[in-house]
C-alpha cells in the first residue's frame, strides 16, 4: 500500500497495461482515468470507494472487463447505476464486504443495472436471477428503487456542491423533505418519489416484499401512482372491510312469504 489518496498521474503508463492494482490505498472515488483504452482489469480492494464517474469510465476506460471493489465504501444504488452506464463491457464485479450488499434486493438491482455481469461476487449470474431482476425493475419495489437511485444521486452531487468531494449519501436520506402535495405522478416511481414520507416508503417497501400475489402487487403500485398511501383509504387509517354481498333473490321475497304465512 502506498496510501495514495486519489487516482491521478496514470497517464505516465502510456496506456501500456491490461490491469492495474490499485489495492488497499485510501482512494474515494473512481474516477480522473486518462485515454487508457486497453486496460481492462481493475483491482480496488480496500479502498474507500463510494462515488463512481460513469462518464469519465465510459470516455477513456472503455474495455473494462473486470472491477474488484471488496471492502470499500459503496452504499448507494446510484453507484450501481454508474457501473453500469460507465462500464459497458462489465462482465466479472466484485463488491463484497461494502454496505450496499446489506441492502435488499441488492444481487437482483445490480444484475438489472449491469446486464453485462457474467459473475457478481464471485458466483455466477443465473439466467432465473436476470428474469427475476426483470419482474423486480417491473414492480412497486423496482419502481421505489429507482426512485431512491435518482435521490442519492442527487445527494452525492449536493455533497460535492457543498463541500468539494463527491461522496454516495447514506440510502436512508436522512436529510430528504417531502414539499409536493398529494395527487396522481405520471407513473408510480415518480409518486413514489415525491409524495411520501421516508416512514411511509419504508412501509410501502415492507408491504411489497410481504405481499401474497401478484395482484396485490398491482393494487399497491395503482394505489402509489395515484399518491395514495395502500395502508389508508379512510379518516381511520386503516383499510375498510369489503362491502356485503347484495341481498339473494330468496332473501327480497322472505317478508311477502311471512305476510301471506301470517294472512
Amino acid at each position: 500500500s502506498l496510501a495514495i489518496p486519489a487516482i491521478e498521474h496514470l497517464a505516465v503508463s502510456r496506456d501500456q497495461f491490461d490491469t492495474m492494482d490499485l489495492s488497499n490505498n485510501h482512494l474515494q472515488r473512481l474516477d480522473n482515468f486518462p485515454k487508457m483504452e486497453r486496460l481492462a482489469t481493475l483491482y480496488l480492494g480496500g479502498n474507500e470507494i463510494s462515488y463512481v464517474d460513469a462518464r469519465n469510465l465510459k470516455k477513456n476506460v472503455p474495455n473494462l472487463n473486470t472491477v474488484i471493489m471488496t471492502g470499500n465504501g459503496v452504499k448507494g444504488w446510484n453507484v450501481l447505476s454508474d457501473l453500469g452506464e460507465g462500464c459497458p463491457k462489465l462482465e466479472y464485479l466484485s463488491l463484497v464486504g461494502n454496505p450496499i450488499t446489506r441492502r435488499q434486493h441488492y444481487r437482483l438491482y445490480t444484475i438489472h443495472k449491469i446486464p453485462t455481469l457474467k459473475v457478481l461476487d464471485f458466483q455466477k449470474v443465473k439466467q432465473s436471477e436476470r428474469e427475476r431482476a426483470q419482474r423486480l425493475a417491473a414492480s412497486a419495489a423496482g419502481a421505489a428503487m429507482e426512485a431512491d437511485c435518482r435521490l442519492e444521486a442527487r445527494a452525492a452531487a449536493s455533497s460535492a456542491a457543498d463541500d468539494g468531494a463527491v461522496t454516495s449519501k447514506s440510502y436512508n436520506g436522512d436529510n430528504e423533505t417531502n414539499t409536493f402535495e398529494p395527487g396522481e405522478g405520471k407513473n408510480a416511481e415518480e409518486s413514489f418519489a415525491t409524495q411520501f414520507t421516508l416512514e411511509e416508503k419504508a412501509q410501502i417497501r415492507e408491504m411489497v416484499a410481504n405481499a401474497a400475489s401478484a395482484e396485490e402487487i398491482d393494487r399497491i403500485e395503482n394505489l402509489v401512482k395515484k399518491g395514495i398511501f395502500p395502508g389508508k383509504t379512510d379518516n381511520s387509517g386503516s383499510i375498510p372491510p369489503p362491502p356485503p354481498p347484495p341481498p339473494s333473490e330468496d332473501q327480497d321475497n322472505e317478508p311477502s312469504k311471512r305476510q301471506k304465512t301470517d294472512s
